[in-house]
């Protein structure tokens, strides 16, 4: 072969090397592998998205308020979520099949290996907890790291349970995380309006500010952190603590599906043109309704405010780098 043939053939190798395709065209980095009664009784119903939030009067029975909310909603789009276990787990990898998905599955050990099981190698199997204020050993956790069942700590859901991210009670998971080298989903935000009224009673917006990640971030400089649902809608406190500390990502889940496009798109172009658009990675936070995984999709596929590298990057590369994987 002359110089020149070589030339030419390693021009042809870098090319194919630059046009290779990723595996995986989206990364849901907020999938819940969860059973038909997480959200209350089986079948449950929400809009997509909530046109407006309702106000409540204390002087009413509290069903008034959930009969807007999940019981009978009135709104464009009702989605009502499968009644049987394997009807909702089929649906949401089948949302994963269609989408050509890879998605960060939290929930109980249990479930989340069984949705593995059915979903093979698109389910990375992480660790939920927290949401009643019971935290698990953390023998538990390096049992199931061993066996190839614990890629993340995600979502850590203390904040249902008025357990801010600096309360020492969390500390040894953190330090965990740091030492296994796994990243961290941690609820910062919103949870079901009123939840405090009547699902859980612990719930405080003040233990969702994102400023109470701080001391988490300086103590373990390595610790790869992903807030979900950005803080909405501290959105100063999440853009000054990305800003102050470059290894802190966030997810767009809920907001991407339950909001209203304005709200959402008004959000998410705040931390854009805070120059954070490599640190916004896709969530869906399907919960039991798997139809909100496409919504979610196909409305950051549509954004006209959205450059294409910007999709890709929210869709896909950002959680792909965050996770160390090629994705």
């Amino acid at each position: 072969m002359t110089i020149r043939g070589m030339m030419a053939l390693l021009c042809l190798m870098a090319a194919g090397q630059g046009e290779a395709r990723a595996r995986y065209d989206v990364i849901d980095m907020h999938f819940h592998a969860d059973l038909p009664d997480a959200e209350g009784p089986p079948g449950g119903k929400m809009c997509a998205p909530y046109p407006a939030w309702a106000p409540r009067d204390p002087g009413k029975p509290l069903e008034t308020y959930l009969d807007w909310f999940t019981v009978n909603p009135t709104c464009p789009r009702v989605l009502v979520a499968p009644a049987g276990a394997a009807a909702l787990r089929d649906r949401g990898l089948a949302m994963l099949q269609r989408y050509n998905g890879l998605a960060l599955a939290g929930g109980d050990a249990a479930t989340v290996e069984d949705y593995r099981r059915h979903g093979g190698e698109r389910i990375l199997p992480s660790a939920g907890f927290g949401s009643d204020g019971k935290l698990p050993s953390i023998a538990a956790l390096r049992a199931l790291h061993k066996q190839g069942r614990l890629t993340a700590l995600s979502e850590i859901t203390t904040q249902y349970a008025g357990i801010a991210p600096d309360d020492p009670r969390l500390e040894p998971y953190f330090a965990l995380a740091d030492e296994l080298d796994i990243p961290v989903g941690i609820h910062m935000g919103p949870g079901p309006p009123g939840t405090a009224y009547f699902a859980t009673p612990d719930y405080r917006v003040s233990a969702g500010d994102p400023l109470r990640l701080e001391p988490v971030l300086i103590r373990h400089p390595r610790l790869r952190i992903y807030a979900m649902h950005a803080g909405w809608p501290l959105g100063d406190a999440m853009i000054a603590m990305m800003f102050a500390h470059p290894q802190l990502y966030v997810d767009i889940a809920v907001l991407d599906h339950a909001y209203t496009e304005r709200a959402f798109r008004d959000y998410l172009k705040r931390l854009i043109d805070a120059g954070m658009e490599e640190r916004i990675m896709f969530g869906s936070d399907n919960m039991v309704w798997p139809d909100t995984i496409g919504l979610a999709i196909e409305r950051i596929r549509r954004a006209p405010y959205l450059t294409e590298r910007q999709k890709r990057l929210i869709l896909h590369d950002n959680a792909a780098r965050f996770l160390r994987i090629e994705g």
